[in-house]
């Protein structure tokens, strides 16, 4: 319960029983209510237990830096396709159904449908009808002026191919803002216009809906960028983490002055020339001059162990005066090892 009676209630609560006074107790009957005061119906919330909408809890900060990276280079891409200054801001990132995501879609709406085959789930791209015209007449040498009536227009295939080339160029770019944190290998479906046949998800299923503003100088538009929660559920503790490391950015300064203090470090070398089992009882009777035979030929090849590790074979031998031995194979792993410090 949100409120607890005190002591004095639960004391007048039982003497009114016990006196058989309801003057001050209602019971609704068959609804079960209890009225204990003027004002506890404002307290009362209706709860719908057959109510299965999921609840997401906590923030995902990381999903606002992937839109940050995003605008930083669609905005330049953009630019340079149309050869005009634009300017990309984020307006607010949203959760909410599905179902009414699409039910406030206007017709016409220009929507990319796209798939994030690393996660398998679908996600959407949603251009605004005037931002889309005002892109459209920028390629075609106009003014980007919007248009005065957009209800009803329909998009020819020409509008539409052009609006293609704008979606790849959106995908390779959220590709990108995705890649330090999870590769998402974005694919292009299709393009809608009609929202009510964009059916990717439930009508219930939570959508996270990224809104972002693009100005030109005469127009200016909205692009969404819409996830559904159960594409990126998977990775949502990445998205959720209060920090973030560039696994695929390797510190180069850092890297060199590690391989060089790796090169400087010593290890202990051992060339095993042969080993062989005696007792204990031949062991206290040898005598100077007894021959102890080895499982190891001499004219054969010989372990070398590196800190205890055996790591190469060689041939035993001398090398001016000293003696020596040749490397004849090196073990794999040391052999990955040696590459990745030489690079």
């Amino acid at each position: 319960m949100a409120q607890v009676l005190s002591q004095d209630e639960v004391d007048a609560l039982l003497n009114a029983v016990n006196d058989g006074d309801s003057d001050d107790l209602s019971f609704g009957g068959d609804s079960g209510d209890f009225d204990g005061g003027d004002d506890s119906d404002d307290n009362i919330q209706a709860y719908d237990l057959t109510n299965q909408d999921r609840v997401i809890r906590g923030r995902m900060p990381i999903l606002e830096i992937i839109s940050e990276r995003f605008i930083r280079s669609f905005r330049v891409s953009l630019s340079n396709s149309l050869r005009k200054i634009s300017t990309i801001s984020m307006i607010s990132t949203d959760l909410l159904k599905f179902g009414e995501f699409v039910n406030t879609l206007p017709i016409p709406s220009c929507m990319c449908i796209m798939r994030f085959n690393e996660l398998r789930g679908p996600a959407l791209l949603v251009f605004e009808s005037k931002l889309a015209y005002a892109i459209i007449d920028s390629y075609f040498g106009g003014t980007d002026r919007p248009f005065t009536k957009i209800e009803g227009k329909e998009f020819t295939m020409i509008e539409l191919s052009f609006m293609k080339k704008v979606m790849d160029m959106a995908i390779n770019d959220l590709e990108e803002a995705w890649a330090p944190v999870h590769r998402i290998d974005a694919q292009y479906l299709r393009t809608e216009i009609n929202p009510q046949f964009v059916g990717v998800v439930p009508p219930s299923d939570v959508i996270i809906a990224t809104t972002l503003e693009v100005e030109f100088e005469s127009a200016s538009g909205t692009i969404m960028i819409v996830v559904p929660y159960s594409t990126i559920e998977p990775i949502k503790q990445k998205l959720s983490s209060s920090f973030q490391t560039d696994n695929d950015m390797a510190d180069s300064i850092w890297t060199q002055a590690m391989n060089e203090h790796i090169k400087q470090a010593h290890a202990t070398m051992v060339v095993k020339l042969g080993e062989t089992n005696i007792t204990v009882g031949d062991l206290v009777t040898l005598e100077k001059g007894d021959i102890i035979p080895l499982n190891q030929e001499a004219s054969g090849e010989v372990v070398v162990e590196v800190e205890g590790v055996e790591k190469m074979k060689c041939l035993i031998g001398t090398h001016k005066g000293n003696r020596a031995v040749q490397i004849t194979n090196v073990d794999k792993t040391i052999k990955r090892e040696m590459s990745t410090t030489e690079e």
